[in-house]
């Protein structure tokens, strides 16, 4: 989609991460919560930090003058900021509001009246398992005791121009991008980059992109891993949650250095969201549903008891660390690349 525009040269932004790091990104990390969540607030706020570490300045400055124009931005930029982060340099102030509108498209959710009808839009966070386009050539669903639904067949990005064609993670970035490249209201670019950072993270959660479907269980679908109980929370938040262990003065540094590393294929990083949604369903069919619960869901259905909580080995919690921290690397460096060439 994006193949009209120049392959950015990523050898300065490598040469300036060291200096990143030792300026406003170390000053936001201790300004930052202690422990680190990978969907939830402050994991898109990780991805939005990833992004603006491997912008160039000039970016970072145009990407700023845009969010400024955004319809809510003294109630939900300026006058949420905390205060260490108001007491803060200007640079630090800046990659705060970044990273606040990277998690804005949730906090739309909690709006009222008008705003809620103008900003909300829940269905855009996720993606019927079994819509496919482009790249996305498998579905996301794990099919257990039942046939797979048939396939949908996505609307091609390039007809996606009214918010009203969006119903899914995919399109909404088509949309977004969409508004970014040809709104003229200044307002509605800033609404469309607050979405665009927020959707390239959730579309590389892979319990965004499908969910396992049994014969009566499950028969629409788990909601994503939500259905699979766990003793605190459910499959859905764990993956939400997967570094909440891990400090962000560790987590950040490590995510920036994959970012960079991840940034030298820039084959890699295009904006193709069909492409970003498999490799999530990839990983969703892989690994998210091992045996250890598609067993427990076959034994519900054939005795009628309740499902079972499940317990996560330490083997499935460590493999879900480590792809959740590649994920939003990840995604952290495709918000970049994205930014630069528009």
């Amino acid at each position: 989609m994006f193949s009209k525009y120049p392959t950015p040269f990523f050898s300065p932004i490598h040469r300036h991460v060291r200096r990143v790091m030792t300026s406003s990104t170390a000053a936001a990390l201790l300004l930052l919560p202690f422990t680190a969540t990978a969907w939830d607030a402050v994991g898109h706020r990780l991805s939005a930090d990833v992004a603006w570490a491997l912008m160039s300045a000039d970016t970072r400055e145009q990407v700023m003058t845009m969010l400024r124009a955004h319809p809510r931005f003294n109630q939900d930029f300026v006058d949420t900021m905390p205060d260490d982060i108001k007491a803060a340099d200007r640079d630090t102030q800046a990659q705060w509001q970044l990273g606040q509108a990277a998690i804005w498209p949730d906090l739309a959710r909690g709006f009222e009246g008008d705003d809620e009808a103008r900003f909300d839009n829940p269905n855009w966070h996720w993606i019927d398992g079994a819509w496919l386009r482009d790249e996305a050539v498998r579905q996301g669903n794990v099919y257990v005791n039942t046939e797979p639904f048939p396939d949908v067949a996505g609307v091609p990005a390039e007809q996606i121009q009214q918010r009203s064609q969006v119903d899914n993670v995919a399109n909404g970035l088509d949309f977004a991008i969409y508004q970014l490249q040809n709104a003229s209201d200044p307002a509605e670019k800033a609404v469309a980059l607050s979405w665009l950072l927020h959707l390239i993270g959730d579309i590389h959660q892979p319990l965004h992109t499908g969910a396992l479907v049994s014969e009566s269980l499950f028969p629409e679908g788990d909601r994503g891993g939500n259905g699979i109980r766990l003793s605190v929370g459910n499959l859905h938040s764990a993956w939400d949650r997967a570094l909440r262990e891990t400090p962000v003065s560790q987590s950040l540094p490590v995510l920036i250095n994959m970012g960079t590393e991840f940034s030298a294929d820039p084959a890699q990083l295009e904006f193709h969201p069909a492409r970003w949604l498999q490799e999530s369903r990839d990983i969703l069919q892989s690994t998210v549903y091992p045996e250890s619960i598609t067993s427990l869901v076959v034994r519900s259905e054939r005795t009628g008891d309740e499902l079972e909580t499940v317990t996560l080995t330490d083997a499935y919690q460590e493999e879900m660390r480590i792809i959740a921290t590649r994920r939003l690397a990840e995604a952290g460096a495709r918000i970049a690349h994205t930014l630069e060439n528009l």
